[in-house]
């Protein structure tokens, strides 16, 4: 894409936020900018299905079955398509929620479930910086993940309290994102993502949803980030 083209998505993206907060619109558009040159390919992501007892609690829509109609495109908005990950290429559904006044969704499929969470925690030595501590889950451990820490360090500024209502399991339900608020479900299109097409700094970033102007999660990212 060329910096024309980026700084125009970037400009778009801003003006449809309505809180007056300048750190965040900045945030965004660094994001939107962190969008590479969509010449240039990535692997598919491979995503692992959640198992017939997951314990989501969120109402299950049923999975569309109709692939995603592609018209004749420009060779740009091809490259765009195919930077999506193997689970975009149909329809796919995504929970909406918030950490530190940034809403971000996850696909459904990399979700294993939600939990209520109060704020206690069982604390371990030598845990990394990134984790709140440890609660027990139907007798398994879960560690809780800072999401504000571990996927966006340089919106800390030190002063913020944090207040997680709930935990997001993720892989295999030992790992769970602590969230601010849960605030929807939504059935996105393909093409209703801008893609990140490189590798960028964030391995957790998949694009952004630009009618939500929510970011999605790469959930396959975030577990690399958590092992190492």
């Amino acid at each position: 894409m060329k910096q024309v083209d980026k700084l125009q998505a970037s400009q778009e993206a801003a003006s449809k936020i309505a809180e007056p907060d300048s750190a965040l619109k900045s945030y965004l558009d660094t994001l939107l900018l962190e969008i590479d040159d969509p010449l240039t390919t990535v692997p598919k992501v491979e995503v692992k299905e959640p198992p017939t007892d997951a314990d989501i609690k969120v109402e299950e829509i049923e999975q569309s079955a109709v692939a995603v109609h592609q018209p004749a495109m420009h060779d740009e908005q091809l490259c765009q398509q195919k930077s999506a990950p193997s689970w975009a290429e149909s329809a796919f559904q995504v929970l909406l929620f918030k950490v530190n006044g940034i809403k971000l969704g996850i696909p459904l499929s990399s979700l294993m479930g939600i939990l209520s969470y109060a704020g206690e925690a069982s604390q371990l030595p030598g845990q990394p910086g990134w984790s709140l501590g440890v609660v027990v889950n139907r007798d398994e451990k879960v560690i809780i993940v800072n999401s504000t820490r571990l996927l966006m360090p340089e919106r800390i500024t030190g002063n913020e309290a944090l207040h997680p209502q709930h935990l997001l399991l993720i892989g295999d339900g030992h790992r769970a994102l602590a969230v601010d608020s849960i605030c929807d479900t939504l059935t996105v299109e393909k093409d209703e993502v801008r893609w990140r097409s490189g590798s960028g700094l964030r391995p957790w970033y998949a694009g952004i949803i630009i009618q939500e102007l929510s970011v999605l999660l790469d959930v396959d990212g975030v577990l690399e980030m958590l092992a190492a």
